[in-house]
């Protein structure tokens, strides 16, 4: 199915199961309905209604992740579904947090989410600062930048980078619903101590280190299902 939400067209399938709590699934940068295709399915059955919402893939150059999240909160009320239980990997783990911060969701997952401040090694502190010296002197930026980044056209590339560059940290303190952190033991994209972070900042939170790497839910799919089940269903 497609909408306009806040003037920009996006993409979900639902599940509805009367009046029962709401499962909302928050795919990653660059993802898509597929995503989460199979714990979406899963839920499905679990006699619960379920959201599985995709962003989408241009919106105005000056959005950042806060533009984002009030795009997911208007879509939540107009489909009716205020206060649902949000699944939130990487990007949509950004998300995720933004709404659980302002009392917006019921329950919070997050798997292998992005949003808190990174540990820079000094090669990676040296590479940036490389970086804003090209930027200065106009010249080439070819070896830099993400693949994500890169395979952006220039006008999303600034949305990427102020999204990239938000702090969420501050925000832990105001989560107050029950949360589940599942995040992968190989981490390399959102490293474990992020998680260890997430559980520290959030006082009604548990973590659950998984095999696997910045796709646990994915790597560790029976696993994770069974847990989100367990989670949701409680």
């Amino acid at each position: 199915m497609q909408t306009t939400v806040n003037g920009v067209m996006c993409e979900y399938q639902a599940v509805k199961a009367g009046d029962a709590d709401t499962v909302l699934f928050l795919h990653g940068w660059g993802g898509d309905l597929n995503s989460f295709a199979g714990a979406y399915s899963a839920a499905a059955e679990w006699g619960v209604n379920c959201i599985n919402f995709a962003f989408p893939k241009t919106v105005p150059e000056s959005w950042s992740v806060y533009d984002y999240a009030a795009c997911v909160r208007t879509f939540l009320i107009e489909v009716g579904a205020e206060n649902p239980i949000i699944v939130g990997h990487s990007f949509g783990g950004r998300i995720a947090l933004i709404l659980a911060a302002q009392g917006l969701c019921k329950k919070l997952v997050l798997t292998d989410a992005a949003g808190l401040k990174p540990r820079f090694s000094l090669r990676k502190k040296l590479k940036i600062a490389a970086y804003h010296r090209r930027v200065k002197c106009g010249k080439p930026l070819d070896g830099f930048g993400s693949v994500d980044y890169n395979n952006l056209d220039p006008k999303m590339r600034a949305v990427f980078v102020r999204i990239v560059n938000a702090r969420l940290d501050r925000l832990l303190p105001f989560i107050k619903c029950k949360t589940l952190i599942f995040w992968g033991k190989d981490d390399r994209d959102t490293p474990p101590y992020m998680a260890k972070r997430l559980r520290r900042g959030i006082k009604n939170s548990e973590l659950v280190f998984a095999d696997g790497g910045h796709y646990a839910y994915v790597d560790s799919h029976f696993e994770f299902v069974n847990l989100l089940k367990s989670f949701v269903l409680d």
